[in-house]
This record gives C-alpha cells, sequence and structure tokens, in this order.
C-alpha cells in the first residue's frame, strides 16, 4: 500500500473524490515499480477545480502532474492521463538506456 496524502486549498473534497484520488495512488506502481508516496493538493482556480500530484520515487527526481477541469473528478482524470504517460516514458527511457 502506498502512503498518500490529500490536501484541499480553500475547498472541499468528498469522500468519493477522496477514494479516487487513492485508487490512482494504489494503480501508478504498475507504471514505475519506484514510486514510494503519492501527494494530493486540490484547489480552486477562479471557476476551474485543480489537482496536483507529487509522486516521490526511490534514487529518482520527484514526479508531479497536474490537471484541470469544471469539478474534482474531471480533473483527477486529466492528471491520470498525465501521471501516467510521463512514468510510462520515464520507465521507457531507462530501459532503452540499460539496453543501449
Amino acid at each position: 500500500m502506498i502512503p498518500t496524502r490529500i490536501t484541499a486549498h480553500g475547498c472541499e473534497i468528498s469522500s468519493t473524490v477522496r477514494t479516487q484520488a487513492e485508487g490512482l495512488a494504489q494503480r501508478w506502481p504498475r507504471f514505475d515499480p519506484a514510486v514510494m508516496e503519492v501527494s494530493f493538493v486540490f484547489g480552486m482556480e477562479g471557476r476551474d477545480h485543480t489537482s496536483e500530484a507529487i509522486v516521490s520515487r526511490r534514487r529518482r527526481q520527484a514526479v508531479v502532474a497536474s490537471g484541470q477541469g469544471p469539478d474534482f473528478r474531471v480533473a483527477l482524470d486529466d492528471l491520470d492521463c498525465h501521471m501516467r504517460r510521463i512514468l510510462r516514458k520515464d520507465r521507457q527511457k531507462r530501459k532503452d538506456y540499460r539496453n543501449s
């Protein structure tokens, strides 16, 4: 189980959004097994809802991704797409480097 921190700045987070965020944190180690901890930050910018994730990894630089949308669920979906792409690319780069 990956330790997960959820923070909200100037807004309330529903239990379904918390559950969705925790589910994402448990899925991301499939894309990079070095994931140690995940922190989520939720906020509001005008009418947009924003979500940001900071993924700490063993012996590697932390990864930061963000998402925006009309509500927090859409923002989390956007964030998930960005984070998965970043983790996959980084893992592929490391595999290619080892094989060359």
